[in-house]
């Protein structure tokens, strides 16, 4: 579970820099709204996978 969320974080953080980078280069066509809900989703992903619990019992 925290591989697959940091994987998640990874992905969405990588969007979400191509996304502001998209604003930056023509702010008129696209908002940055679409930058910061994938950061948003990255950030939670990665409280995820810093805090899941494992499903490994300890023995």
């Amino acid at each position: 579970m925290k591989i697959i969320a940091f994987v998640i974080a990874v992905v969405t953080a990588w969007l979400a820099w191509g996304a502001g980078s998209l604003h930056q280069k023509n702010p008129a066509q696209h908002s940055l709204t679409t930058a910061l809900v994938l950061g948003a989703i990255a950030v939670v992903a990665l409280l995820v996978a810093f805090t899941g619990k494992s499903k490994a019992k300890a023995k």
